[in-house]
């Protein structure tokens, strides 16, 4: 039997981050195991990984779909390779709010106030703009740039002059704590093309680390844990022994791990066959997304923009019909191109074109809930996600706002003058609050950042799974550090809030 002291399950935005701080005593050794290939550098690294403009959402995905509303599936594309969704995703790196980790730290949490996360959040950077300035640094293993006035297509340029003239402020750092108004969205990427995972920052520079293992390919079936403690995971069939076992699988992926290893909601696992190890109801409960939602044109030949980046300037404002707004809780994007292969099924169904171009809205905090949810004991069988969307009235009004603002931020001249028709809304789908209901219904689709499937909480909380050490309640040598661990929702994309987890908790198993 292979033996390890650490085995990391999976090597995503936060996998890979543990995997590496962990082997960094050499003393210890450290498995990672990964679902999905492990590539070594970029000779290996296929195309699509390496596009940091396009979303890459078949060839590395693990082809999951979800329930959005109650009468809809969506794909629901997750990373299935080393770097997880950092290697798939839109690269937007943009920093939670202060008011985001103290609301963590409120809710029973006090190591992941504002003050505790800044200085991780601070040197997980390498900023290539603002490196030298207050709140930055330079020299960490996640690079980001900033879109330059030159790289932008001129929908880009209607949008950042249309933002400012509706009396936005201009913001040259989303990543500056009080910041907020239109400005270029901080990437993941050196240059204006090549996006740079989790895996190329942090697995590629210690490749050759003797005491790190990583094993793509690997399939996890379920936790080993005997006597209440974890001694080790099943992978394929094959018990691999470890003194501590962290999942870092995701905020899907995660959950599904935990149920098969009969951790979970005992009446739904002895429903399973699964024998229970730890009665946790939160496994899998309060899935959190961030829907996204806009109003699309049909390009003008000549005005495709293919191959340019999908978002180059992004809005950050605060609702004005939330019943409790969070400062720059509402995010609008310009967005030069969506491929309608992979993106939003009903404007595919009407909009007669292979793509489209416009301005969509990620309302960053929602009310409504989902799950995660295991319809067999099988690691193969892939677990039921449902997004719960629109299950809670207010959501409707959020999403309205959302579309309102999209509607007016598309009618500048400059950006009108580039599309043909205008998908699927009119301006009497705006006056009508039945027809406005019938397009969000349509037309809402996932920014795909769920969280809060494990999340973190006092032992007595019933909804908690993880201590503020991102340690199981009730067995002993597990963890959990990704996104499932977080008890709310960031006012941002969420990856590098799921780095900064990595990192903190690395450090606290290190001691």
């Amino acid at each position: 039997m292979r033996r390890f002291d650490d085995i990391v399950v999976g090597a995503g935005g936060a996998g890979a981050v543990l995997a590496v701080r962990l082997s960094e005593d050499r003393g210890r050794r450290v498995g990672l195991i990964e679902a999905g290939p492990h590539y070594q550098d970029t000779v290996t690294t296929p195309a699509d990984l390496l596009d940091g403009n396009t979303m890459s959402l078949r060839e590395h995905s693990w082809g999951l779909t979800a329930r959005i509303t109650a009468d809809r599936r969506i794909p629901f594309p997750q990373g299935k390779v080393t770097g997880g969704s950092s290697a798939v995703g839109n690269t937007v790196a943009i920093r939670g709010t202060p008011a985001d980790y103290d609301e963590w730290a409120a809710l029973g949490n006090p190591l992941w106030s504002w003050d505790q996360a800044l200085p991780v959040l601070t040197a997980l950077e390498d900023d290539l703009d603002f490196g030298t300035r207050e709140f930055h640094a330079s020299g960490g293993p996640v690079p980001i740039r900033r879109w330059r006035p030159d790289e932008l297509t001129p929908a880009q340029h209607a949008f950042l002059e249309g933002c400012l003239a509706a009396g936005h402020a201009y913001a040259e750092d989303h990543n500056h704590p009080e910041s907020s108004g239109v400005g270029p969205i901080p990437s993941t990427r050196r240059d204006a093309s090549v996006r740079v995972s989790t895996a190329m920052g942090y697995l590629w520079p210690v490749r050759d680390r003797p005491n790190l293992e990583i094993m793509p390919g690997g399939l996890v079936d379920r936790v080993v844990v005997r006597g209440g403690r974890a001694c080790g995971v099943v992978v394929d069939g094959e018990e691999i022994s470890a003194r501590r076992v962290i999942l870092a699988a995701g905020a899907i992926g995660s959950p599904a791990v935990l149920w098969r290893s009969g951790i979970g909601p005992g009446d739904r696992l002895r429903h399973l066959g699964i024998p229970v190890q730890a009665d946790l109801p939160g496994v899998g409960a309060g899935l959190t997304d961030q829907p996204r939602i806009g109003v699309f044109m049909t390009p003008m030949a000549g005005t495709e923009d293919e191959g340019k980046a999908t978002g180059q300037i992004v809005l950050r404002t605060t609702s004005s019909s939330s019943v409790a707004p969070r400062f720059n809780d509402m995010y609008y994007a310009m967005v030069n191109r969506f491929d309608l292969t992979h993106h939003f099924p009903k404007l595919r169904e009407v909009a007669g074109a292979r793509s489209v171009f416009g301005v969509m809205a990620v309302p960053r905090r929602t009310h409504s809930r989902g799950s995660v949810v295991l319809a067999s004991a099988d690691p193969a069988a892939p677990p039921h996600v449902d997004l719960g969307y629109l299950s809670d009235e207010r959501d409707y009004l959020l999403l309205a706002e959302a579309v309102r603002r999209c509607w007016q931020l598309t009618q500048s001249p400059k950006i009108v003058g580039q599309g043909q028709d205008v998908v699927l809304i009119d301006q009497q789908t705006l006056e009508s609050e039945e027809s406005m209901r019938h397009y969000i219904d349509a037309a809402v689709d996932s920014a795909y950042n769920p969280v809060g499937t494990a999340r973190m909480g006092k032992a007595d909380d019933e909804t908690a799974v993880v201590d503020q050490r991102c340690a199981v309640h009730g067995v002993d040598g597990l963890h959990v550090a990704d996104a499932s661990v977080m008890p709310a929702m960031v006012c941002a994309n969420t990856l590098l809030s799921v780095v900064m987890i990595a990192e903190r908790v690395a450090s606290f198993l290190a001691e």
